[in-house]
């Protein structure tokens, strides 16, 4: 009876430790930041990039994006890592449509040749702010429903597209913008 007594008070001691750590690391990951949405003005936005209707598995959207992250971070294009995913009725279960590219910080840029230019621009948008660390982001159809509860609750629709603008520090912002 005694060492079942034991087991027990060292298995209890095992789960509290166990938990104290994973709380821990969960907290220091950003796991306990409050998720606002906001509602933010109208903007103009030129995006240079390229369209990928894919696999959502497939590997050239992600070559894509970590080239369009080097040119930022090496100062060759002048703006923001940007992804636009579309959310479209028509494409199989398995297949995703992104645009990925860079938003322009400059009216004039020098654009590669493979590149081409979009321009979005909004009523009103609908943005929420992530600096969090990627394992204890909230996931994407969880921010897509905050933005759209949101967007309902001030008498807006959403359009059929949401923007990942992601930033070197590897914060990142999700917008929904406004029919």
């Amino acid at each position: 009876m005694n060492v079942t007594l034991t087991r027990y008070f060292y298995l209890s001691l095992i789960i509290l430790f166990l938990t104290i750590i994973i709380g821990s690391v969960y907290y220091m990951l950003g796991g306990f930041e409050e998720v606002k949405v906001y509602k933010l003005d109208p903007i103009n936005r030129t995006v240079a990039g390229k369209m990928f209707v894919t696999h959502y598995t497939d590997q050239a959207p992600i070559d894509f994006g970590t080239k369009c992250r080097e040119m930022v971070a090496n100062g060759d294009i002048d703006g923001t890592l940007t992804i636009i995913t579309f959310q479209n009725d028509t494409l199989p279960k398995n297949k995703i449509a992104r645009f990925i590219g860079i938003s322009l910080a400059a009216e004039m840029s020098e654009i590669p040749e493979n590149f081409e230019v979009r321009q979005f621009q909004s009523t009103s948008r609908y943005a929420v702010f992530l600096s969090m660390h990627v394992l204890v982001q909230p996931r994407p159809h969880k921010i897509e429903a905050m933005l759209h509860a949101k967007a309902q609750e001030e008498g807006d629709e959403l359009d059929d597209f949401f923007m990942e603008i992601r930033f070197p520090d590897n914060s990142l912002t999700v917008e929904g913008w406004a029919r």
